[in-house]
């Protein structure tokens, strides 16, 4: 699998974050390990699913980012 570096396409966005959606496949999730504390991942509140937008993925928290993805 190649890895694509943002920016992304909206296309691409649209695929990836229907992607994070499927049961069958687990999803690109934020790495917080406690340093911002904001995280749903580290607070328990959620697991951390990461949003993917034309930038790259963001974490529902906003303080965690990456810029690939397969």
């Amino acid at each position: 699998m190649a890895i694509e570096k943002a920016i992304w396409t909206e296309e691409l966005v649209n695929k990836l974050n229907e992607q994070q959606k499927n049961p069958n496949l687990h999803p690109y999730t934020c790495s917080d390990t406690g340093k911002h504390g904001k995280c749903e991942r580290t607070n328990g509140t959620g697991n951390g699913a990461l949003i993917a937008t034309k930038q790259g993925w963001v974490c529902p928290c906003g303080e965690y980012k990456q810029d690939w993805a397969h």
